[in-house]
């Protein structure tokens, strides 16, 4: 069988892979081992971040928003990965994402893309107190985060990245 999986990226740091998405990285590793092993075939779609620490070649990296200017988030992440799967005729896929919070959001974007999340064991991910994204510093800014996002829309700032993956400046 074929299924997808998505690797959405935590946290921000001028150098990147940071901390959370080395491993995010690993757990789209070990995941993709264990499908393997069940017979499965991985279409792997990843956020830039996670996949500069991936020893496997993802079917797309996802680097930047189509809209120029606009923050790289979840949303656009799963947008981008959609004609992918369709392309695959995938219909089933196991969202990576930072299991405090963030993993629920992914799960619910996956099914409303007419899709069907699969649960995997992620590991714990934990937060990056050296984040240049506040809200990825720990579960507190996380929980603040998610309040804002779900009362009034807030979105996280565009932060440009140079192809050296360091932040232009």
């Amino acid at each position: 069988m074929r299924i997808g999986l998505i690797a959405y990226s935590f946290a921000l740091r001028e150098t990147e892979p940071n901390p959370c998405d080395v491993r995010l990285a690993q757990a789209v590793e070990r995941i993709v081992k264990e499908e393997v092993e069940k017979g499965n075939e991985v279409i792997v779609i990843a956020q830039w971040e996670v996949a500069l620490a991936l020893s496997i070649e993802p079917a797309l990296v996802v680097r930047e928003h189509r809209q120029k200017g606009a923050y790289l988030d979840s949303e656009e992440v799963t947008s981008q990965a959609i004609p992918i799967f369709e392309g695959y005729r995938i219909t089933e896929v196991i969202p990576v994402a930072n299991p405090f919070l963030h993993l629920f959001k992914c799960r619910k974007l996956v099914r409303s893309a007419g899709l069907t999340p699969l649960r995997r064991r992620i590991g714990w991910i934990g937060f990056d107190k050296d984040s240049l994204q506040w809200y990825t510093r720990g579960p507190a800014h996380l929980l603040v985060y998610t309040a804002l996002q779900v009362s009034v829309g807030y979105r996280g700032k565009h932060i440009d990245v140079d192809r050296n993956n360091k932040l232009a400046r």
